[in-house]
């Protein structure tokens, strides 16, 4: 049979030794849960990756889509695809890209001010590299 002082004594070492122990496995579980933060973090940059090489500058996703929602508002308020629309630099190469992805003919000119513009679709996109990388501005006509 255990005595009551048995109980009670070894209820407090009990306390104590998994007090020391805690102590030792919440700092290994501090280095644990960091290390599964980092490798989230890693997963996470390797998801925004792959999703970025496979959907690539699509009409829907990137700063293609950007440019497509602008040439929209315009074609439904004017009945018509717009001549021009000023793009920024970041823009002007995903429009490029989306020409080599989709095999599409490049067509790049340079016009007035020594600007240059690219086809896409019925509109022509002129390069305005003083703007913010991802700039797309109003459609217009001449």
């Amino acid at each position: 049979m255990i005595s009551r002082r048995e109980v009670v004594t070894a209820g407090m070492l009990g306390t104590l030794a998994t007090g020391a122990a805690e102590a030792g496995q919440s700092q290994s579980d501090a280095q644990l849960s960091a290390s599964v933060r980092a490798l989230e973090d890693k997963l996470n940059e390797l998801k925004v990756t792959v999703e970025q090489g496979l959907r690539g500058n699509s009409m829907n996703y990137g700063n293609v889509g950007q440019v497509k929602s602008a040439i929209e508002k315009y074609a439904k308020t004017g009945g018509k695809f717009p001549e021009y629309c000023e793009v920024g630099l970041a823009v002007f190469h995903d429009v490029y890209d989306w020409h080599v992805r989709h095999q599409q003919q490049i067509q790049i000119t340079r016009i007035a001010e020594q600007r240059m513009a690219i086809q896409f679709m019925f509109t022509q996109l002129i390069l305005r590299w003083e703007n913010v990388e991802t700039y797309v501005g109003t459609p217009y006509d001449r």
